[in-house]
């Protein structure tokens, strides 16, 4: 008799062909945050001016990627706009 538990068996999913899949990268966006602040991961590690700096650029960086997709959204449910 098996012990284990339901629902822990190998069983692999493979998505449908037809769904879209979109892959996020926040190291890519980490990686460019540095970048353009011009601190590196030891200094947001290590220095609490770093680390709320990058901290600020990754926020204003989701509030814009928030607003734009809102104005996509508003120019597909009202294209008169």
């Amino acid at each position: 008799m098996s012990s284990a538990l339901p629902g822990m068996g190998h069983r692999s999913f493979r998505p449908d062909d037809n769904q879209k899949t979109e892959l996020l990268t926040r190291q890519g966006e980490l990686r460019r945050i540095l970048s353009f602040a011009g601190w590196t991961i030891d200094d947001v590690i290590d220095n609490p001016i770093a680390r709320r700096d990058v901290r600020q650029w990754y926020k204003l960086g989701r509030w814009m990627t928030r607003r734009l997709e809102i104005g996509e959204l508003e120019r597909q449910w009202n294209p008169t706009r």
